[in-house]
């Protein structure tokens, strides 16, 4: 079975979430403050897990958060693992991008980058 692509609209507390599977550029763009971050990063996880197995494209995945919770970020730091473990991670790239005046987030980007073995840029915007 083909992989179908991902897209889950914004809400008020829940970013907007793009993930193409044909090695397009995806996002996760917005404020992440779920009630339910389980029920709401379950898909995105399943559907990073599959990519990571079975596509041979390369993968562009910019994101870009106005501000996310603890919950949120044990998601996130879940959803770069399953692409550092692939072994197409060298083809996959991630972009952080924030406010220049953001240093929340600039540092949270940093922090992500330490963490994993994958292409990683924070880029200021």
């Amino acid at each position: 079975m083909e992989l179908q692509s991902l897209h889950i609209p914004a809400t008020t507390e829940t970013p907007e979430v793009n993930l193409v599977s044909d090695g397009g550029l995806s996002r996760i763009e917005g404020k992440s403050l779920p009630e339910n971050a389980f029920e709401f990063y379950e898909p995105v996880v399943l559907w990073m897990r599959q990519f990571a197995q079975r596509a041979k494209a390369p993968l562009i995945l910019e994101l870009k958060f106005d501000y996310f919770n603890s919950s949120s970020g044990r998601y996130l730091f879940e959803i770069l693992n399953i692409l550092e473990q692939s072994r197409h991670k060298q083809s996959y790239h991630i972009y952080w991008l924030c406010d220049k005046d953001d240093e929340l987030m600039i540092d949270k980007g940093e922090e992500l980058k330490s963490l994993i073995d994958i292409p990683f840029e924070v880029k200021l915007v």
